[in-house]
């Protein structure tokens, strides 16, 4: 399994904050006065020595090239990589990639944020500002799949703006996860197994294998298939209902009740059409059943546990397909390519709101809510029984769909004077949802006695919804997107090249709305049909110079987008209808140098970014009653509570990234990684509290770093069968961060989560066609808060809800190849 000449995680070292020009000149000094930075201004030799560092080869432009040839900030993680890191989804590679934090209050799917550019870590409708490519598809939603890292021959991390290439979404940065390809030299196959369990967590495992079968000299297919299941940490013990504790959760105990479930495969096949045309096609899919949240509720006396109603729940359910067709082609002047692509999205997932339908249970008899409390529609409680028993048990249901469908051609060409690429692109997307939350005995509760009996002046007959639910509300949005984008690169001399690219788009909106309760009926609100439609260009320049065949210097301007949309809009909200597309502005200078023979690659980049117009997703003011503080006039006040999307100002984020590689022997392979990050907001706002200029944006720390250093030993063990040993220690740790940008104290309040790191051993034996590695896992049993949820009310009830990290695991993975 171990080749100490690979890039071990290809280690990104990374310094963000606002630096200013001096300390910009001692930040690149520092980087000078190394042993690696002093052969700075000394001529390589053609040819490294033995035992430098392989050559990592990336495809984050669109054609392949060397990653110490591009101009911009990128970082790989290869197959190999994954494999020695125990690197199984984002939970786990995500602390290996400096510039990228990410949120996942759901099993198998996350918010992506690259560069300290985040609003919120659970987004019901802003989209996200970082991207996710599976091969050639875009599967960039707002909860983003994970696809699982069984035969993958790369993660590429490309920091900052991507809007020229890869477009809307890709604003702050793009995650590309690269599959390996049919191939018909030679048959190839692995069983690959894990086994681990802990002191605090059910027994794990992870299943996978492959074989990649030549049908002809020209036609191979390559089919993977894998089963996980990740064991349940967390327990859920007895509990009272939050309010007053009308009702216990007997019956609904059980331990270690979050385990995952991960079920998927993939089919492709390859045809070599003749020496110059190539067609490849294949189907993924990807299905993941949770059981439960990996949240905790830290105000319990037992450790890792929650005292939840009813589970996160066992029908839990997402799965995904997506269907590619690529070809591939010589044209003579240039190489064509087709890349068509579909995925389709299931998601069903239900959740426990005892505490979210407990806080809108006080508004029954708050006297405030809608100048009608007696009428409230959180009136819980049964008819004819006192206010103290509205201490309601419920849930939330939510059914979800999602399709993209994707078509690109561009042509590309790699001259001795000039390379190019340009493309059309055309995408067409729907999101359908419906969305139910439930509180028991809501059918015969108080609200729905005083609908039924007509005692609201002028409401309708009251909507009966099924399965006691007291809230409704459904979604069916589509997008369509068309593109033209290219770049340009001239090779001025042996030593500066020149790009500048652009990219246009026109992306048009339709969102159709309802909801559907006891006070608002379709009668009342009717269905919303929200059209909304955007266009613009970003452009893209960069200018590198070469003073030796080995250090590349460079300077780059970049713009990311998200293109506007529409709000959903019930009443006379406070925002606008539409919100328009946000930009981010990029300007950053880069060096990559091999240096020591080919022992060491250093990667430095500063950047600037200013985030314009930036969209965050808020609760709409008017949500205040009128004549209370802060409201806003009539008519943009006693409106009904919705989420809206606002262009709510300016922020920026400025920062240092090093990437390091050290081949420190023929043994020992080392390195580390950090973050300093200063991402602030340059404009205030007021709209629940006032969030003033300077404050941080949410959901990525000051500082961020990692270690690792990896030990191999050539032997001869089990009589010749074993040929190396290895040993490998890897660390990393995050700083603490905020949950959200506004600093709302209740009910869903601004919270600093703490700092962590977590640390893993690993000791592995390598044979010809075998590997067998020992590990474990988390070795101090760290508690690392990965998020502090407040959108439950979970915190105006004294209780909490943490998305928490696996615990203390220990186990072993083995693999067998099988091969010509």
């Amino acid at each position: 399994m171990s080749n100490r000449n690979d890039s071990v995680f290809s280690h990104t070292f990374t310094v963000q904050n606002h630096l200013e020009p001096r300390k910009l000149s001692l930040a690149i000094s520092a980087v000078l006065a190394t042993p690696a930075g002093a052969a700075l201004a000394q001529e390589q030799p053609d040819e490294a020595a033995a035992g430098a560092l392989e050559e990592i080869v990336v495809t984050s432009r669109k054609r392949e090239e060397s990653m110490m040839d591009i101009p911009e900030s990128i970082q790989a993680i290869s197959e190999q990589d994954l494999k020695l890191g125990g690197l199984y989804s984002m939970d786990d590679y995500v602390r290996f990639i400096p510039s990228m934090s990410y949120t996942a209050t759901n099993p198998g799917s996350a918010v992506l944020v690259f560069r300290g550019i985040s609003d919120s870590g659970e987004n019901f409708i802003a989209e996200p500002t970082a991207a996710l490519y599976l091969d050639e598809q875009s599967l960039t939603l707002n909860a983003t799949p994970d696809p699982r890292m069984v035969d993958i021959a790369r993660i590429e991390a490309l920091s900052g703006p991507q809007g020229t290439l890869y477009g809307a979404s890709a604003q702050a940065g793009l995650l590309r996860v690269i599959t390996n390809k049919p191939d018909p030299a030679a048959f190839d196959s692995f069983i690959d197994a894990t086994l681990k369990t802990g002191s605090d967590s059910d027994m794990s495992y992870d299943v996978s294998a492959m074989v990649n079968i030549p049908i002809s000299q020209n036609f191979a297919i390559r089919l993977v298939g894998f089963s996980a299941e990740d064991g349940g940490f967390i327990d859920n013990v007895n509990g009272d209902s939050v309010q007053y504790g009308v009702f216990n959760n007997a019956g609904a105990e059980r331990k270690n009740f979050n385990d995952v479930e991960h079920f998927g495969g993939r089919i492709a096949a390859r045809w070599f059409i003749n020496e110059g045309w190539t067609m490849t096609a294949g189907i993924v899919h990807q299905d993941t059943m949770s059981h439960g949240r990996p949240e905790r509720d830290p105000t319990l006396d037992r450790d890792l546990s929650v005292a939840r109603f009813r589970p996160d729940r066992e029908e839990d359910d997402l799965d995904w397909t997506q269907y590619s067709l690529t070809f591939e082609g010589d044209l003579g002047f240039a190489d064509f390519v087709s890349a068509t692509s579909y995925f389709t999205r299931d998601w069903t997932y239900t959740q426990d709101t005892q505490t979210y339908a407990s806080y809108f249970g006080t508004f029954c008899y708050a006297g405030y809510y809608y100048d009608y409390s007696n009428y409230s529609p959180y009136c819980f409680q049964p008819a004819g029984v006192g206010n103290y028993y509205n201490d309601p048990v419920g849930y939330l249901r939510n059914a979800q769909k999602d399709t993209k469908f994707a078509q690109e051609f561009r042509l590309f060409s790699q001259g001795e004077r000039f390379d190019w690429v340009a493309g059309l692109f055309y995408e067409q997307a729907d999101q359908d949802w419906v969305f139910d939350t439930f509180a028991d005995g809501f059918d015969e509760s108080k609200s729905m006695q005083n609908y039924l009996a007509g005692r609201v002046s002028g409401s309708p007959a009251a909507t009966r919804l099924p399965g006691d639910a007291w809230w409704r509300s459904a979604d069916d949005t589509t997008w369509e997107q068309w593109a033209v984008f290219g770049e340009f690169t001239w090779h001025i001399n042996e030593r500066w090249d020149a790009t500048v690219g652009a990219r246009w788009f026109d992306r048009e909106v339709d969102k159709t709305y309802y909801v559907e309760n006891p006070r608002y009926n379709l009668t009342d609100t009717g269905v919303l049909r929200l059209p909304a439609k955007d266009d613009d260009v970003v452009p893209k320049f960069s200018l590198s110079f070469r003073p030796t065949d080995n250090i590349l210097l460079y300077g780059l301007y970049s713009e990311g987008f998200r293109p506007g949309g529409t709000n959903r809009t019930r009443g006379e909200p406070l925002f606008p209808q539409q919100f328009e597309s946000d930009l981010l502005e990029n300007l950053e200078f880069g060096a990559k140098m091999t240096l020591a023979d080919g022992r060491v690659r250093l990667n430095a980049t500063y950047f600037s970014m200013d985030w314009n117009n930036y969209q965050l997703e808020v609760i709409d003011p008017s949500t205040r009653s009128c004549g209370s503080p802060n409201a806003p006039p009539e008519p943009n006040c006693s409106q009904p509570w919705q989420k809206v999307v606002g262009n709510v100002g300016d922020a920026g984020s400025d920062g240092f990234e090093l990437q390091v590689d050290w081949a420190a022997s023929q043994n020992l392979t080392a390195g580390f990684n950090a973050t300093w990050l200063d991402s602030e907001l340059d404009d205030g706002f007021n709209f629940l509290t006032e969030t003033p200029p300077g404050s941080r944006l949410p959901l990525t720390p000051e500082f961020k770093g990692s270690a690792y250093a990896q030990y191999d030993m050539p032997v001869n063990w089990f009589g010749g069968r074993a040929n190396n040993a290895y040993a490998r220690v890897q660390w990393s740790y995050v700083g603490d961060m905020l949950n959200q940008v506004e600093p709302i104290d209740s009910p869903a309040p601004q919270i600093k989560q703490p700092s962590y790191d977590i640390g893993d051993l690993r000791f592995g034996v390598d044979g010809n066609d075998w590997s067998v590695q020992l590990f474990v896992n988390n070795v101090t049993d760290e508690r690392a808060i990965l998020y502090d949820n407040p959108f439950e009310f979970d915190h105006f009830f004294g209780k909490g809800r943490q998305t928490i990290n696996r615990p203390r695991e220990y186990g072993v993975r083995f693999i067998k190849r099988f091969g010509e």
